[in-house]
């Protein structure tokens, strides 16, 4: 959508952000002094779950979107910063890279990491913390950026991890739907539940439905919600589930704090900000439940929402990359552009 700006946009330089997690990605362009200009969204961009020509059409249709949106021209491209989820190791920046070489001016400065990083980014604007994220997947993330330490936990797809993510737990609720089916475990509203939402007349057609769909993973993650639904009213298989999921988070958080105290035994970390996001904590009971935890709370860490969604962690990113001071007036105009507020 395009927003609003009052400043001269033909002569401020650009500057574009890219937040790509496993159910969505999302794009934002803005000048040098906070003033949001466009957003637009688009499919998913994990590279790890996606086939790669199908991961270049979304990033070069938001980019063209940002761009015809913002009225911009492609020589005001000041710099880039993408957040992808699944990009943070060196043979998956490598093909993005070249990519983005293709599709921007030559010379434009580009930054391409983990979509945990630029989560973190919008939840403490670019200073020391930890980002805890719960949505498709799930990782833990810790920033120092005194000493520029990095530490991460979690985070190895849905074969190998993403413990107390969407996925997980939607995965679980469809084996307990089986258990009960096949007699091997006790009843649960489930059953009825995921029927329901899936339009099914027996639980035999789930296995066909899930193989059918076009995003997998996708499809099971939306189930996290129901399974949560289940729990806060009493169902005893989604109440499990649930604080599985919970032990399982609190446990990333924690030891992500535990590293970076390690590498930095100098460094006061108590009261760290504890920067929560991903779809699971739009739930306050879940997020209760995580402030809650007994590891969380005896760690000293603040757990906090995004008070801005994580595509701006990438927009603050790109500008600090190009030498931008995040200014109290900076902060604010960013803090306000989904409202459209006045600043």
């Amino acid at each position: 959508m395009p927003l609003e700006n009052t400043k001269d946009q033909t002569r401020s330089r650009r500057f574009i952000g890219i937040d790509g997690g496993g159910t969505k990605t999302s794009c934002v362009i803005g000048d040098e002094s906070g003033a949001v200009l466009a957003v637009c969204h688009g499919e998913s961009s994990n590279m790890k779950s996606r086939p790669w020509e199908e991961v270049k059409r979304v990033l070069a249709e938001l980019i063209s979107q940002a761009m015809e949106l913002s009225q911009s021209e492609m020589s005001d491209l000041a710099g880039a910063f993408l957040g992808l989820a699944g990009a943070d190791r060196p043979e998956d920046k490598e093909p993005l890279y070249a990519y983005m070489k293709e599709l921007l001016p030559e010379g434009t400065p580009v930054t391409i990491h983990n979509d945990a990083v630029t989560v973190l980014a919008a939840g403490t604007w670019g200073e020391a913390g930890i980002v805890l994220i719960s949505g498709t997947g799930s990782i833990a993330y810790g920033f120092l950026p005194e000493t520029d330490t990095w530490v991460r936990a979690g985070g190895w797809g849905y074969l190998l991890g993403d413990e107390g993510s969407g996925y997980d737990m939607g995965r679980q609720a469809l084996i307990a739907v089986m258990r009960q089916h096949d007699g091997r475990g006790g009843r649960t509203r489930l059953t009825d539940d995921v029927l329901k939402r899936w339009s099914l007349a027996d639980p035999n057609r789930i296995i066909t439905y899930v193989y059918s769909q076009p995003n997998v993973r996708t499809a099971i993650a939306e189930l996290a919600r129901l399974t949560l639904a289940a729990a806060w009213e009493g169902d005893e298989a989604a109440g499990q589930i649930v604080a599985r999921g919970i032990d399982e988070l609190a446990e990333l958080a924690v030891t992500v704090r535990s590293r970076l105290a390690a590498l930095q035994p100098d460094r006061d970390l108590s009261e760290l900000p504890l920067v929560l996001s991903g779809g699971l904590f739009a739930d306050d009971g879940f997020m209760n439940a995580l402030t809650e935890h007994e590891l969380v709370r005896a760690s000293g860490l603040k757990p906090r929402r995004l008070s801005v969604p994580p595509v701006a962690g990438c927009y603050v990113l790109a500008l600090k990359q190009a030498g931008v001071e995040m200014t109290e007036a900076i902060r604010q105009r960013i803090s306000a552009w989904e409202t459209g507020r006045e600043v």
